[in-house]
């Protein structure tokens, strides 16, 4: 029976007792009483059906809803049918929240959720075991307050998580461990925590490998090198057509050299095992020396200029920065054609400390500059062998950079030139 069908029985069956009460009233003279009479018959009937309904939805055990009359069988059956819904739908989420425990459980990465003051609401098995987490302590605590790690918390605090960050484990240091933020709904986080330490090992070993086979192979370069030199300086003894196949072996000895001296310096600053970086540099300096060895190396076939608006000092090694900075300057001047402009700066702006390269070269194509960093990277192979490049110069580069906590950034156009630039802070 329909609700609506229950509310007319209702008003039908109040309504007949009404005219009931009304006409023996009329014929007793007692129509105010027996009509009180009715009404509180009525509201007590209603009383005892609400609180029959307030012990079973509070108190009762009972699945099934007590047995009652009219509008109120239809209001207990309707609670009842809304119960049965709902137990079937949180028996579904708890069956679904069941499947996701276990399937996180069976994750190796540490999943990680975070509330908007950065809490932590959930966390997994594997995030217990990497991050030594315990369930019962550390929900509602603040992540920060777990990992105090001071490039976490940055991390943390950026905004920024294109880019994963990695660490040793706040428990042991010989795990190394990747930690990636993503937001979703409005405020909220997940980290995902990937124990690398396999990954870190493979990296050591290629690292060592190149470094100690770039040291075994300097050697042999150099006593290679010597007798091409003795050669080169006994050309009038020889016969004439030795003479270029010597400067041709004098020019590839050096490029192996460079190529070795590229790797070990390469290897160096991967390892860490790199120079103290709290030195006072005065970078307007280095450039200004830079700018006259590129003079030099252009031989006049191109116009330099060096522009310099500030002598603040930043923090960081001095060998390195030239280094770097002269990488940038010295690639601007073999790539530039002849008559080209290569400008050299140092200037202070609303991001800080500026250094820049920038040159009316021949542009690079945007497909390749995000990959203009890697090792042995080249836009053009014929071109970068023509001009004596070892392909290593700008991984270098931005290994150096990431040290003293800045970045290379580089802007291009086929046809104009490029501009290669970065930022420092000033050293306080």
């Amino acid at each position: 029976m329909s609700s609506f069908r229950y509310w007319g029985v209702e008003i039908w069956f109040v309504s007949l007792i009404s005219s009931v009460a009304i006409l023996i009233g009329l014929f007793t003279g007692y129509t105010g009483e027996i009509l009180f009479l009715l009404v509180a018959a009525y509201l007590a009937w209603h009383l005892r059906q609400i609180y029959r309904l307030k012990y079973w939805l509070t108190k009762s055990r009972d699945l099934y809803p007590p047995d009652s009359q009219g509008i109120w069988s239809d209001i207990f059956h309707s609670i009842y049918l809304l119960q049965k819904r709902n137990r079937k739908s949180r028996k579904r989420l708890t069956n679904i929240l069941s499947e996701f425990r276990a399937s996180t459980a069976a994750l190796p990465d540490g999943a990680i959720v975070l509330g908007k003051l950065s809490d932590i609401i959930w966390f997994n098995r594997s995030a217990e075991l990497l991050l030594g987490f315990n369930t019962k302590q550390d929900i509602g605590q603040r992540i920060s307050n777990l990992i105090r790690n001071p490039r976490f918390v940055n991390y943390l605090n950026s905004g920024d998580y294109s880019l994963p960050i990695e660490m040793t484990s706040p428990i042991d240091d010989d795990v190394k461990l990747s930690f990636r933020l993503t937001t979703y709904n409005k405020n909220q986080r997940l980290l995902i925590v990937r124990n690398i330490s396999r990954i870190y090992q493979l990296e050591k070993i290629r690292q060592d490998f190149v470094a100690n086979v770039s040291h075994e192979l300097r050697t042999p370069l150099t006593v290679v090198n010597g007798y091409v030199e003795i050669f080169a300086d006994s050309k009038d003894q020889l016969p004439a057509f030795f003479g270029r196949p010597i400067d041709q072996m004098g020019q590839q000895v050096l490029r192996m050299r460079s190529l070795v001296d590229d790797l070990l310096t390469l290897s160096k600053l991967e390892s860490g095992d790199d120079a103290s970086r709290n030195d006072k540099v005065k970078p307007h300096i280095v450039l200004k020396r830079i700018a006259e060895e590129a003079r030099a190396l252009s031989d006049s076939k191109h116009t330099i200029e060096f522009k310099c608006d500030t002598e603040s000092a930043i923090l960081g090694n001095e060998k390195e920065l030239h280094s770097a900075f002269s990488n940038l300057v010295f690639n601007a001047v073999r790539y530039t054609p002849e008559g080209g402009t290569i400008t050299i700066g140092w200037q202070q702006d609303h991001q800080g400390l500026k250094m820049s390269v920038q040159d009316t070269g021949p542009g690079i194509d945007a497909v390749h500059i995000p990959r203009l960093t890697e090792r042995f990277y080249r836009v053009d192979d014929g071109r970068d062998r023509e001009v004596g490049g070892t392909g290593l110069g700008l991984a270098i580069v931005k290994h150096i950079l990431e040290g003293h906590g800045s970045e290379l950034r580089i802007e291009s156009e086929l046809g104009r030139g490029s501009c290669f630039y970065c930022y420092f802070i000033a050293a306080d």
